[in-house]
């Protein structure tokens, strides 16, 4: 790593993403790559790491123990409550399974229909204030760091490429209530306009 740019080792650091903002700017529409297919938070042009833990996090992370099961609980609420403002949407979305054998980190969604664009869906929901992230990129076929195996790969993940192509997640963290998951629904039917 000699000669190693400070921005580049910033950048490792980060997990080799492609934003170097040293703060997100992307909800302010003042990220550079905002006009872009991709999300430069999940997009790593590096093999990085994440070298961000320090004391403080366990200092936070020790207490919420205690709470994980209620947490889980309740994001499987909200999974299953979303799928019933969301239910009238799967010829377009596959949405995902409901199951209280789950934590779910988020609410996965599919794209099934070709004249939805993905990035055109999550610019107009966080235009409505619903906050979404990319399906993080199938390894090594779509992510610029694994570049070197993409011919070796091409083509022989499809429903892995498929995925990463087409899926997103939107929230369904504890914090959410029953009118935040209400107004969901309501923006994804004006969205869509049925």
């Amino acid at each position: 790593m000699t000669g190693a740019t400070p921005t580049l080792l910033k950048k490792i650091k980060a997990n080799g993403r492609v934003c170097s903002c040293p703060a997100c700017i992307r909800a302010d529409g003042k990220c550079p790559y905002s006009k872009d297919a991709f999300d430069p938070r999940f997009t790593h042009e590096y093999i990085g790491f994440n070298f961000k833990t320090t004391e403080f996090q366990p200092a936070i992370a020790i207490p919420q123990i205690n709470k994980a099961d209620s947490i889980i609980r309740q994001r499987q609420e909200n999974v299953k409550y979303l799928n019933k403002q969301l239910g009238s949407f799967t010829d377009l979305f596959q949405l995902p399974l409901y199951s209280k054998d789950v934590s779910y980190f988020a609410y996965p969604i599919i794209i099934k229909n070709n004249k939805i664009r993905r990035h055109d869906l999550m610019h107009a929901l966080g235009v409505a204030g619903i906050e979404s992230r990319p399906l993080f990129g199938c390894i090594p076929t779509q992510q610029p760091s694994y570049d070197y195996l993409k011919s070796i790969y091409e083509g022989k993940l499809p429903n892995a490429d498929y995925i990463g192509e087409r899926g997103f997640y939107i929230g369904c963290h504890q914090y959410l209530n029953r009118d935040d998951l209400d107004f969901i629904g309501e923006i994804f039917r004006q969205l869509i306009k049925l």
